[in-house]
C-alpha cells in the first residue's frame, strides 16, 4: 500500500469543511430530498484501523499482513464518502465528524507507515502508543430515537413507607432534547465540544512542562464534565474521553511523586539527574520524554530515549503484574507519605480482627456478609487500594480545599509629621530642625532643654493608607458524605465501590497531610466526613496532621452495612457547616462531596431550602456515583452548574471501578528502577561516573538534539519573518490591504511567555483580544451570525484559562494558542473576527471582559 491511495483520500477530507462545494456526488444529489426526510446519519466505522492498530501493538514485531493495512485505507476511503454523503444531503457536515476523519485520516497514514516499514522500530512505536481517543467517536449530542420515553414520561419509581415521594421530573431538563437544534445552533454547540479534543491534542504536543501538560489535561476534563453534564451526549465518546484523560493525568501524578518538577524542563532534569547520580529520577524523566515524544510522534525523540532507558536496564513493554502493583504502593507512598501507608496497613489489621470473630446470634445473612468482608480485607488484595490511591487524582475531580482569591489589603501606618494634621502631639525635640516646631518656655534655655531631652516639639500624626494586592488561599469547608450501605461491598464486582469509596476520601486525607506539613499556618484547613445508611454516622473532623492520619486508619477499619438514605444525609451536613462557619469566619465558600451507589429519592425543593438556612457561604452539592447512576442526582448537579455553581457530578460504572482498583490504568514503562545494590554507598560523583558509562552519553545526544531543533526553528522563524516582510512590503507597493493570520500566533505566544518578552506578548494579545467596550449590550437582537460565533469562542477560551495557574503571560499566551485552535471550527477567518471587533464591539463586550478578567487570574476582593 502506497501513500499513492492516502494522499487522494486527504485532499478529499479538505474539501469537506475548507472547498464543501467542490464534492460532487450526482448520485446522492438525485435522492437529497428523500434522504433528508428519512433523517439520513452517516455509519461511522474504526474496526478496521483498530484491527490494524492492535497487529502493530502484538509482541514480537511480527510483520503486519497486507490485508490488514488494506482493510484500513478501504474503511477511511469509506468513512469519507459517507461524510460526503452528509454535506450534500444536509449542505454540511457537522464539524465534530469533519474533526474526527481527519484524525483518522493521520492515524492511518501513521499506522500504514509502521506497518509498511518493518525496520522502522521508532514507526511501529509511534503507531502502537497512539491512544484511543485518535480514533474514538466524536463528541456529539445524541439525538432520541423515534419511541424512546423521556425522563418525565417514564413510569415513577414508587417510593417506600417512610420515604419521601419522588419529585416530579423537570420539563425544563427535557426541553433540550426534544427540541431540534438550528444548524447555526448546532454549529456553535460544536465549537465549545471540539474545544475538548483541541486541549488533549495540546496537550500531547507539549515535550517540557509537565505542569503545561497537566493544566491543559485537567482543563479538558473539566469542559467534558461541563459538556457531560448539560448535554446528552454520546457515552462511547464521553467515556473514552474520561478514560484517557484519568490514565495521562494519575501518570503525571506518579512522574511527579518520583522526583519530576513539573516546572522545569524534563531534559533539563534528566542531565541534573545524571550530574547527581540520581537514577530514579533520570530514569523518571527518561520514561516522560519517552511518553512525549510517543505522543506526538517524533521518532528521532523516541529512539534515543528508547536506546537510553534500555542502557539503565529497563526495555520496553509493560510491568508484569506483581511488578506493577509493587510500583503503585511505592508510588502510594511517594505521593502521601510513609505515616500515610503505616495508617492504612494498621486499619486493614484492625479490621480484620473485627470481622474474624463472628457475634452472638449471627444469622445466616451476617456471616454470609462478614466472609464476604473478610475476602474484601485480605492483605493480598490490600494492592488494590494502593492501584486506586495512584488513580484517584486524575479520576474524580473534587477540586482543592483552598481557593486562589485576588485579595487588597489594607494597611494604615501612623508616622509622625511636621506639617499640620488633625491630630497634635508634643514630643521630645531631637535636633535643631526641630526648633522652629518646639514649645519654647525660655528662649535663653532653648539649648540646654534640647541637649538635656527636656525641650518639646510639636508633631502631627498622619495615617498613611498602603494597599496591597496578592493572591491569598481562603478555606472551603468540605464534607464527605459516603455511602456505608452493604451493596457497595455486596453489589458491583470484586467490592470495587466501596474499594474506590474509600480511595477518594484517603487521597484526601493523603493530600492534607502534606498541606499541614508544607502550607501556611494561619489559612486554616478542616475537613468533615461521616457514613451514612439509613441512619446517619457521627462526624468526624480533621483539622491537623495527626488527625488525618488517624481519620486514614479510621476509613479503613470498619466494615460497615445498611440500607441508604441520601436525603437525610445531606440535610444533616448543611447543619455541619454552618458549624464550621462559625469557627471560621473567613471561610469562601463549602462543598459537600456525596459518594454513594444507591438510586434513592432526593427532593431538590427540600435540599434547596436547607442550603439557604446557612446563610451567605455558596454550598455546592457534588456527586460522585459508582456503579449506578442517580438521575435525581444528576438533576441537582446540572441545574447548580446552570445557574454557575461550582459543582460536578462524576459516574463510573463498574467496569470502570475493577479498572481502577486493578491497576490497569497504568500501562507502558515503569515508573521505577531498582539500581545496583551497592549504589546507595557511593559518593554523588561516583554514582555519576557510572551513570555516564551506562549511558555512554546518550543524555547529551538528547541535549544536542535539542540544541539542532532549537536553532532549526530559529531560522525557520527568521525566514518566516523575512518572507513576510516581503510579502507585506510587496501587498503595499500594490495597494492590497494586509492580511492577518492566525497560524503560529499560539506557538509565538507560548514561545514569549517561555521568554518572558511580556511586551511582545501583551501587545499580541491585545491584537486579538482587544480591550472590550465600555458598555457591553449582549441582548441586541440584531447580532450576526459572526457575532454569535466570536461569543462562543470567547466564552469557551474564559472557561479554560480562568483554570489555568502560573503567571498572567502564561494564561494569555494560552488564550492564543486555543484560539488559533478554534477559529477554524467555528468557520472565522481572521478578517472575519477583527470585522466583529470592529462593527458589533459593543456585543461581545461582556464576553471579552471576562477573557480578559480570566488571564488577570483569580477573582478580587477588598
Amino acid at each position: 500500500m502506497r501513500d499513492e491511495a492516502l494522499s487522494p483520500l486527504g485532499e478529499r477530507i479538505e474539501q469537506l469543511t475548507a472547498r464543501p462545494h467542490d464534492v460532487r456526488a450526482p448520485l446522492v444529489r438525485i435522492a437529497r430530498p428523500l434522504l433528508r426526510a428519512l433523517g439520513y446519519r452517516p455509519a461511522l466505522r474504526t474496526a478496521r484501523v483498530t484491527a490494524l492498530l492492535d497487529a502493530l501493538r502484538a509482541p514480537g514485531g511480527k510483520p503486519v499482513p497486507e490485508e490488514l493495512l488494506t482493510g484500513a485505507v478501504r474503511e477511511l476511503e469509506d468513512n469519507v464518502i459517507a461524510l460526503e454523503r452528509t454535506l450534500v444531503v444536509h449542505g454540511r457536515v457537522p464539524l465534530a465528524h469533519a474533526a474526527w476523519v481527519r484524525r483518522l485520516y493521520e492515524v492511518t497514514v501513521r499506522a500504514s507507515r509502521a506497518a509498511r516499514d518493518q525496520k522502522n522500530e521508532a514507526a511501529r512505536r509511534i503507531a502502537a502508543a497512539l491512544d484511543p481517543v485518535r480514533i474514538a467517536p466524536p463528541l456529539a449530542i445524541t439525538p432520541r430515537t423515534p419511541g424512546e420515553t423521556s425522563e418525565k414520561d417514564k413510569p415513577k419509581k414508587k417510593a417506600g413507607k417512610d420515604e419521601p415521594a419522588a419529585p416530579e421530573a423537570s420539563e425544563e431538563a427535557d426541553t433540550f432534547l426534544d427540541k431540534p437544534l438550528s444548524a447555526e445552533e448546532e454549529r456553535l454547540v460544536e465549537v465549545e465540544l471540539l474545544a475538548i479534543d483541541h486541549l488533549l491534542d495540546a496537550a500531547r504536543g507539549e515535550k517540557e512542562f509537565l505542569s503545561r501538560k497537566r493544566r491543559l489535561l485537567e482543563a479538558a476534563r473539566k469542559l467534558l464534565l461541563d459538556a457531560s453534564a448539560a448535554l446528552p451526549l454520546g457515552k462511547e465518546g464521553v467515556e473514552v474521553r474520561r478514560r484517557h484523560l484519568a490514565m495521562e493525568i494519575a501518570r503525571i501524578d506518579r512522574l511527579e511523586a518520583a522526583g519530576l518538577s513539573p516546572h522545569r524542563g524534563l531534559l533539563h532534569q534528566a542531565k541534573d539527574a545524571l550530574a547527581r547520580g540520581e537514577r530514579q529520577r533520570l530514569h523518571a524523566a527518561l520514561v516522560a520524554l519517552d511518553g512525549v515524544s510517543l505522543a506526538a510522534g517524533d521518532e528521532a525523540l523516541s529512539v534515543a530515549t528508547s536506546r537510553a532507558r534500555q542502557k539503565l536496564g529497563e526495555g520496553e513493554g509493560e510491568d508484569p503484574e506483581v511488578d506493577k502493583l509493587r510500583s503503585l504502593r511505592q508510588s502510594s507512598e511517594e505521593m502521601f507519605g510513609s505515616a500515610a501507608m503505616a495508617a492504612i496497613a494498621e486499619g486493614y489489621v484492625t479490621a480484620r480482627k473485627s470481622q474474624a470473630k463472628s457475634p452472638k446470634g449471627e444469622s445466616d445473612e451476617d456471616k454470609k456478609y462478614r466472609m464476604l468482608a473478610l475476602q474484601w480485607l485480605a492483605p493480598e488484595n490490600e494492592a488494590e487500594t494502593h492501584a486506586a490511591l495512584c488513580a484517584i487524582d486524575g479520576t474524580v475531580d473534587v477540586g482543592v480545599p483552598l481557593a486562589p482569591v485576588r485579595v487588597t489589603e489594607v494597611e494604615t501606618r501612623v508616622r509622625l509629621v511636621r506639617h499640620p494634621t488633625p491630630d497634635l502631639l508634643l514630643m521630645p525635640a531631637r535636633d535643631v530642625l526641630d526648633i522652629p516646631h518646639a514649645v519654647i518656655e525660655d528662649p535663653r534655655t532653648v539649648l540646654l532643654a534640647l541637649a538635656e531631652g527636656r525641650l518639646l516639639a510639636r508633631r502631627y500624626v498622619e495615617q498613611e493608607v498602603k494597599k496591597r494586592t496578592r493572591t491569598r488561599l481562603v478555606g472551603e469547608a468540605r464534607i464527605y458524605v459516603l455511602d456505608g450501605s452493604s451493596s457497595m461491598l455486596e453489589d458491583g464486582k470484586k467490592g470495587a465501590r466501596a474499594r474506590v469509596r474509600d480511595a477518594i476520601l484517603l487521597a484526601e486525607l493523603g493530600m492534607l497531610v502534606k498541606r499541614f506539613a508544607e502550607g501556611d499556618r494561619s489559612t486554616r484547613l478542616t475537613l468533615h466526613y461521616r457514613y451514612f445508611t439509613k441512619k446517619i454516622g457521627p462526624i468526624a473532623r480533621v483539622g491537623n496532621g495527626k488527625e488525618a492520619i488517624a481519620a486514614m486508619a479510621d476509613v479503613v477499619g470498619r466494615v460497615r452495612k445498611g440500607g441508604t438514605d441520601i436525603e437525610n444525609a445531606l440535610l444533616s451536613s448543611f447543619e455541619q457547616i454552618r458549624a464550621a462557619k462559625d469557627e471560621d469566619p473567613d471561610l469562601a465558600r463549602a462543598q459537600i462531596v456525596l459518594v454513594t451507589d444507591g438510586d434513592a429519592v432526593v427532593r431538590e425543593d427540600v435540599i434547596q431550602a436547607a442550603r439557604e438556612k446557612v446563610g451567605d457561604v455558596p454550598i455546592a452539592v457534588s456527586v460522585v456515583a459508582l456503579g449506578e447512576e442517580n438521575v435525581a442526582l444528576r438533576a441537582l448537579v446540572a441545574r447548580q452548574r446552570a445557574r454557575g455553581e461550582r459543582a460536578f457530578y462524576h459516574f463510573l460504572d463498574d467496569d470502570a471501578l475493577v479498572e481502577i482498583c486493578e491497576g490497569k490504568l497504568f500501562t507502558g514503562p515503569k515508573i521505577h528502577v531498582e539500581g545496583p545494590p551497592d549504589e546507595k554507598n557511593l559518593s554523588v560523583e561516583a554514582r555519576a561516573a557510572r551513570l555516564r558509562a551506562e549511558l555512554g552519553g546518550l543524555v547529551d545526544e538528547l541535549g544536542a538534539l535539542a540544541e539542532k531543533r532549537s536553532v532549526a526553528a530559529i531560522e525557520a522563524l527568521a525566514a518566516e519573518a523575512d518572507a513576510s516582510a516581503e510579502a507585506s512590503r510587496a501587498e503595499a507597493a500594490l495597494g492590497v490591504p494586509a492580511d492577518t493570520a492566525a497560524k503560529g500566533e499560539g506557538s509565538k505566544a507560548l514561545r514569549e511567555a517561555i521568554e518572558k518578552d511580556r511586551r511582545a506578548l501583551e501587545g499580541r494579545f491585545l491584537r486579538w483580544f482587544p480591550a472590550p467596550a465600555a458598555e457591553g449590550d449582549e441582548n441586541a437582537t440584531a447580532r450576526s451570525s459572526d457575532c454569535e460565533a466570536v461569543i462562543v469562542v470567547l466564552s469557551t477560551i474564559a472557561e479554560v484559562v480562568a483554570d489555568f495557574g502560573g503567571s498572567d503571560l502564561s494564561r494569555r499566551a494560552e488564550a492564543i494558542d486555543l484560539l488559533e485552535r478554534l477559529l477554524p471550527d467555528a468557520m472565522l477567518t481572521p478578517a472575519r473576527w477583527f470585522a466583529v471587533m470592529r462593527d458589533e464591539a459593543s456585543a461581545v463586550a461582556n464576553a471579552m471582559r471576562t477573557v480578559h478578567a480570566a488571564v488577570t487570574g483569580p477573582r478580587s476582593v477588598v
